[in-house]
């Protein structure tokens, strides 16, 4: 008889499992197969990058197209406008829809001129200038980074006669930005002084930008001088300040405690008034001789006179009077210094620095557990940081400066981060689904191999697996052979036949479950069926002869089906063989069940 083949094994070992049994295989071999497929298909996908963004409906088709002659997977995002494919074919692929014109992005440069008519109008030529600008204009404005398109539209006016009547050229330029992002005030002054510096005459105040939704983005120029242009210059200055203040001490702070052992904070208090003063100085040391006028007079004159007296008269001498004058008046030129002085702008008016010392920390062994000490700071480290603070900003105790140094004790506390709502779901992340795929497949594989491990399964996996699939003829007789020599071997002597119901072999009771199955083989198992009535009347024809009138009805019952059995065994070895096997899959706790 032909061996059973694999197919049969594996039918007949799936036959004995229970239904529960079924579906956990089942269950387990869908989820290995499923989480292999996942895993390999994670890890052989090749990363997919951006082709092109920002398509039309008509520009997304003509490249789909394209890459459907070309045979290259794609995928379409954002309502198809945004094409993906592998990334190591995105330069490869541009390049090639490059030659062919895509995408087309309906903006014209100066490849306008490219073909030239020479039956052109003069009209026709300075409208054709006029597009090629703008377009020219509109490609170098969408490489902007935040900018998706822009369109530019200029007017240039006709020359006129007298320079009073000229009038500037103007722009406009429509942006249509990356999704909600809005657009820096920097920007959008780049992109105005970008196209005023393109076309002659025109100021970057000519230039009016305006986004996708009709919002005005640029300004119209405000005075220098006006409260309103000065407040966000002034704030965007004393900012400056501050933080250029802030990094000098902080730097210095780092360097001596270490990073993250102090805080620093600056508040500057900066004078924007503006003050034209005009300063005269004279220099009364430094006089010089501007002009000098000199006067000089001189006169002389000769006096004799006869003096007489009641007595005596005489004649006094003659005498002569010479008289100068002389006069000097001298102007003097005082040096003159006249100085207009202009106060600068945004000069520090008041400086107030907050720093914030963290002390030092000490691990020390507590009742056999390690123990972080607070240790702060001495009093002379600190007066040399307040040093260093105020050397760092520059104290001024005439401006009335403020410095204030403390040492406090920094809160080293791990701070629990929480999710926001631009964070990827944990269920998104590649990297979790892996961990999860490998967390499932290494579990699937631990029930799997506890089912196997089972006492009835491994049994019924022995025996069902254990025999070959097709063996000749010879190596068939060969085995029915030796199963028949065993079988002999193992043969009970009629001693072991008087053993009670309880203390026989399984194999060889016919009460119960496996005098029923018994019952159940017809003549093609046995040769004829197995009745219990017939041999118990030919137990009882014994039991009337003499030389058996010793034994009972239950032992020469016993001695029937012994005899019975030993002729079913040497007539038919290979039923018999088979009939014992089929026998021996039933596990010892089932048989121990049925007992």
């Amino acid at each position: 008889m032909a061996k059973l083949d694999v197919g049969t094994q594996i039918r007949n070992f799936f036959n004995r499992l229970t239904i529960m049994q079924r579906i956990m295989i089942g269950i387990v071999f869908i989820a290995v197969i499923s989480g292999m497929y996942l895993i390999v298909s994670s890890v052989t996908a090749k990363e997919k990058s951006v082709l092109f963004t920002g398509l039309d409906e008509k520009e997304a088709s003509k490249i789909v197209q394209k890459l459907k002659d070309d045979k290259i997977e794609y995928d379409l995002q954002e309502n198809g406008s945004t094409i993906l494919i592998e990334k190591d074919k995105v330069y490869d692929t541009r390049l090639s829809l490059a030659s062919e014109g895509l995408p087309e992005s309906g903006m014209i440069g100066y490849e306008l001129f490219d073909k030239t008519n020479l039956g052109m109008s003069e009209f026709v030529q300075k409208l054709n200038y006029r597009r090629a600008l703008e377009g020219e204009l509109a490609k170098t404005i969408s490489s902007i980074e935040d900018v998706n398109k822009a369109r530019v539209h200029i007017v240039i006016p006709e020359k006129a006669l007298f320079d009073k009547d000229q009038k500037p050229p103007t722009a406009s330029v429509s942006l249509h930005l990356k999704g909600n992002r809005g657009l820096a005030k920097t920007s959008i002054e780049g992109i105005q002084n970008l196209v005023s510096g393109s076309i002659e005459g025109m100021k970057p105040e000519d230039v009016i930008v305006v986004d996708q939704r009709g919002k005005i983005l640029s300004e119209s120029p405000q005075e220098s001088a006006s409260i309103a242009g000065m407040t966000a210059t002034q704030y965007q200055q004393q900012m400056k300040v501050e933080h250029y203040l802030a990094d000098k001490v902080q730097s210095m702070l780092d360097g001596v405690l270490g990073e993250g052992n102090s805080e620093v904070r600056v508040n500057a208090e900066l004078n924007f008034d503006q003050i034209d003063s005009t300063v005269k100085t004279y220099d009364p040391e430094k006089q010089v001789v501007r002009s000098e006028q000199s006067v000089s007079e001189s006169s002389s004159s000769a006096d004799s006179s006869t003096r007489s007296d009641s007595l005596i008269s005489y004649v006094s001498p003659s005498s002569s009077n010479t008289r100068s004058k002389s006069n000097t008046i001298s102007n003097y030129e005082i040096p003159e210094t006249i100085a207009r002085i202009i106060k600068e702008v945004g000069n520090i008016k008041r400086l107030s620095v907050a720093a914030l010392i963290n002390g030092t920390y000490d691990k020390k062994n507590i009742s056999g557990r390690d123990t972080t000490i607070y240790n702060p700071r001495s009093d002379s480290v600190m007066l040399n940081l307040d040093n260093i603070v105020k050397k760092a900003v520059g104290y001024d105790p005439m401006r009335n400066d403020q410095v204030s140094v403390l040492n406090v004790r920094f809160d080293t506390t791990p701070i629990e981060e929480t999710g926001t709502a631009e964070d990827v779901k944990w269920y998104n992340n590649p990297d979790y689904k892996i961990i999860f795929l490998l967390a499932a497949i290494v579990i699937t594989m631990f029930l799997m191999y506890r089912l196997l491990q089972s006492k009835q399964i491994k049994e019924r996996l022995r025996i069902a697996f254990s025999l070959p699939e097709k063996i000749s003829v010879e190596e068939e007789e060969e085995e029915v052979q030796e199963q028949a020599e065993r079988l002999e071997e193992i043969a009970m002597g009629e001693e072991q036949l008087l053993l009670t119901p309880g203390e026989l072999p399984e194999q060889l009771l016919l009460e119960g479950e496996r005098g029923a199955e018994l019952d159940a083989y017809d003549d093609e198992e046995f040769g004829k069926p197995l009745d219990k009535e017939a041999l118990a009347s030919m137990a009882r024809a014994r039991l009337e002869k003499d030389e058996l009138s010793g034994f009972t009805e239950d032992v020469m019952l016993k001695m029937e089906l012994k005899n019975k059995v030993q002729e079913y065994i040497e007539g038919q070895t290979q039923d018999a063989v088979r009939m014992i096997r089929m026998m021996l899959v039933q596990e010892p706790e089932e048989i121990k069940t049925n007992k």
